[in-house]
């Protein structure tokens, strides 16, 4: 079997279902949980967290969704596509949905400014801001998420200049759990807008978003291997003259995948006419590693392998994107940027010792600086570091393991992955906490917002 040569990143360490083992996936994990399944029941991307919300909320307006918040009782919590990987939306009350608040609102070509309602996928949006001559200014590689969910976390790709999606957010409407529509942009309640751009959907529901843009581009991958100790001491470099750049580091290898991105004006790469199942090889090389004792290393050593350069050029909203079907569970910090590798080679170096079985990479990015007040890159630029386990596993051995490192690093935890962090050590992280929670008590006096895991957040 051939490899094809524009193969991506992702398709090789970050989706798949195995051929043939689709069957061994539990059926609720085939597919993101924002709508109800047929037993009214929810759960996240991963499956690790369930819930049966008592009443459902699907409002198809603004209007609507004010009306349904008025006659409800009890907390309240807001689901997009469920890809937190957080308790953040697990309730047992009501749940409400914003999938039918979806699309562009309106545009400004002289700002290049565009709102849009806060239900939209991300997906769903790249075509149309790009009829209007606009695309997001960065963006991850997964772009299932909704819009509200993407900047209520903070969610990022990777760029040492560019910030995540919170950084982009100019315009904020939201209906409160009074049913009390407020706005605010930079110039009308701009604390607001700052405690609202990341806000893990406990100030009331965010319906729309106005977001910061540019003008429509394409953009060129490269990706390729090198050792792990060139790659570190070349990291700087990489940052300094690329838009985007990032790596992936297996536990059991000495090599890195490295991504840079772009922009070009060279033409579009043709889409290939075989593409290799790679995501099929991820899924099922995970449960050989779990599943056979000795086995993580030549997993990882043979995805590795498999893995050739890449050069691919398209239109910024269809680069960036990767399939992502592999079931997993994460853990990100977010590490002051200069001390980012030495975070790195200390997790490396610990779960090495640990004899902990693993197939999923580290991954390393690089993000800009911010003036949001929840938002992990508050005030500093960042390397946002992850590992990950394949759900076939139990993850806590592995996260339990290095969550101590990030913490030894300063590290602030990104609000949609796993961490054990509680209010009283995260109030140290964030010099405008005190800020957000008076705003959010003004916003939300009975705690209508939180459900188990926001009160160990926020409040204990």
């Amino acid at each position: 079997m051939s490899i094809n040569p524009n193969m991506s990143r992702r398709r090789l360490i970050g989706a798949g279902a195995a051929v043939g083992a689709a069957t061994l996936l539990p059926t609720g994990l085939l597919s993101a949980c924002a709508a109800p399944a047929k037993n009214g029941s929810w759960q996240n991307w991963s499956g690790l967290y369930k819930s049966k919300p008592s009443t459902w909320l699907k409002p198809t307006s603004e209007a609507e969704l004010i009306s349904s918040i008025n006659k409800s009782v009890g907390p309240l919590r807001v689901t997009g596509a469920g890809h937190s990987f957080s308790a953040l939306c697990k309730t047992n009350d009501t749940l409400i949905s914003i999938d039918e608040l979806s699309g562009v609102i309106s545009h400004d070509p002289a700002t290049q400014q565009a709102t849009m309602w806060a239900g939209s996928r991300l997906h769903e949006l790249g075509e149309p801001l790009w009829a209007r001559g606009q695309s997001f200014c960065n963006q991850g590689d997964v772009d299932v998420q909704s819009l509200a969910g993407a900047c209520g976390t903070s969610t990022h790709g990777t760029g040492s200049r560019l910030g995540s999606f919170s950084a982009q957010v100019r315009g904020v409407r939201l209906v409160t759990p009074s049913g009390e529509i407020l706005e605010a942009d930079t110039k009308s309640q701009p604390d607001l807008l700052k405690a609202a751009s990341t806000s893990l959907g406990v100030l009331g529901v965010v319906t729309q978003l106005t977001m910061q843009n540019q003008p429509t581009y394409h953009l060129q991958e490269h990706e390729f291997v090198e050792p792990v100790e060139t790659v570190l001491s070349k990291i700087d470099d990489y940052a300094k003259n690329n838009r985007h750049a990032e790596f992936w580091v297996f536990f059991e290898g000495d090599q890195a995948i490295v991504k840079l991105l772009n922009e070009t004006t060279v033409p579009d790469t043709e889409p290939p006419m075989f593409d290799l199942p790679v995501s099929s090889v991820l899924d099922l090389s995970s449960r050989i590693a779990h599943g056979i004792p000795g086995m993580d290393g030549p997993m990882q050593s043979m995805l590795l392998a498999l893995h050739s350069e890449v050069r691919r050029s398209g239109r910024a909203y269809r680069i960036f994107p990767s399939d992502r079907d592999s079931r997993f569970n994460e853990m990100e910090y977010e590490i002051p940027v200069e001390q980012g590798p030495e975070c790195l080679q200390e997790i490396l170096a610990t779960v090495r010792r640990s004899g902990l079985r693993t197939l999923f990479p580290v991954e390393y990015r690089l993000v800009a600086a911010d003036d949001v007040w929840l938002s992990p890159f508050y005030q500093r630029d960042n390397a946002a570091i992850s590992v990950h386990q394949h759900v076939s596993t139990d993850h806590r051995p592995l996260f339990e393991l290095v969550e101590p490192i990030f913490w030894k690093y300063g590290g602030r935890p990104h609000w949609g992955k796993l961490h054990s962090l509680k209010a009283r050590q995260l109030a140290e992280l964030y010099p405008r906490w005190d800020d957000f929670q008076r705003l959010r008590m003004q916003l939300d006096p009975q705690g209508r917002m939180l459900n188990e895991h926001l009160r160990s957040v926020l409040l204990t």
